[in-house]
């Protein structure tokens, strides 16, 4: 495929992190940032790309994923080379040459920078990392009042922490634990001794499908509690409730919250679709249509939701 150039609205995204590398990119006009997540403190970091520079170079050549999200600021004009085209422009063009060994060199300064202040505070997150180890030791044994005291001076000594929202979490529900197994010896054996609700997600889902979706959305939450490893399918079963309960702003959050967790998501096509269609409900057009477009690539062909999103950009139009 020859090269070509695309147009971009602002707002929308060239790639997301996890997006298979495929092509190599040259800014021709605009702005566009690349977004990713610094390794040492997990705090969200942006790069700006240059008019004439390459982006999305090492994943095409290492053929792995992206490790950034292309993110275009305003109007812009990108190239697009498969790796092909851009290994035959190389061989012809010395100039071309010494601007990628220059984006190469930038970005290996960026790394290496990283890797050295992960190398000095090696001992201080080997410490972090050991305090949260000792609460899901007695956690996961059900010890759940030591789990509670650990995880309670993890959030002491690192209340910002790499593991602050999961210990959150889990001290909920050790001391949700702690009471139900205290319960029994305070309450007289009667008909009205109260029980904790147990919720899975049959529950959530019974209670969606009968229209309650703020009760459904309630109870896919909780049924994290009781079983982490659902929480991917409960997290998003929850943002379509969001969805049907007509609260735009929150699914928008709720969906975008999914996808910078977890940026290979198996459902991502699916998130990105209702994302697109509540910024259609708050009538924000140009971030819709970005949205939107990104779904139709990701999702199955011909299905419910990638023909209504093909059916969105069309009566969005320019």
């Amino acid at each position: 495929m020859p090269p070509k150039a695309i147009n971009y609205k602002a707002n929308s995204i060239v790639y997301f992190k996890g997006d298979s590398g495929e092509n190599v990119f040259i800014l021709q006009k605009g702005q566009v940032s690349l977004n990713y997540q610094d390794i040492q403190t997990n705090q969200d970091m942006h790069d700006f790309v240059q008019t004439g520079e390459f982006f999305g170079v090492k994943a095409a050549f290492g053929k792995y994923p992206h490790d950034e999200t292309a993110v275009v600021l305003v109007n812009s004009t990108v190239i697009q080379f498969s790796v092909e085209d851009f290994e035959q422009l190389l061989s012809t063009n010395n100039r071309v040459i010494m601007k990628m060994l220059k984006v190469f060199s930038n970005q290996l300064r960026r790394i290496h920078k990283q890797v050295q202040s992960l190398l000095s505070s090696e001992e201080q997150t080997n410490a972090e990392k050991g305090l949260f180890s000792v609460g899901e030791y007695y956690f996961n044994n059900k010890k759940y009042k030591q789990a509670a005291d650990a995880f309670n001076r993890y959030l002491t000594y690192y209340p910002n922490g790499q593991y602050e929202a999961e210990v959150r979490k889990k001290i909920e529900y050790a001391d949700m634990q702690k009471n139900i197994k205290s319960e029994p010896a305070m309450a007289p054996k009667t008909v009205e001794n109260k029980t904790v609700q147990k919720y899975t997600l049959e529950d959530a889902q019974k209670l969606c499908n009968s229209g309650n979706y703020t009760d459904a959305y309630n109870a896919y939450i909780k049924s994290i509690q009781y079983n982490p490893n659902i929480r991917l399918e409960a997290e998003f079963e929850a943002g379509i409730c969001l969805f049907k309960l007509e609260k735009p702003n929150d699914v928008i959050r709720h969906f975008t919250g999914i996808l910078k967790r977890n940026p290979a998501h198996s459902k991502m096509g699916e998130c990105l679709y209702y994302i697109g269609k509540s910024y259609l409900s708050i009538q924000d057009m140009e971030k819709s249509k970005g949205f939107l477009m990104k779904a139709i690539s990701l999702l199955s062909e011909g299905t419910p939701e990638q023909r209504d999103a093909q059916m969105l950009v069309s009566q969005i139009g320019e």
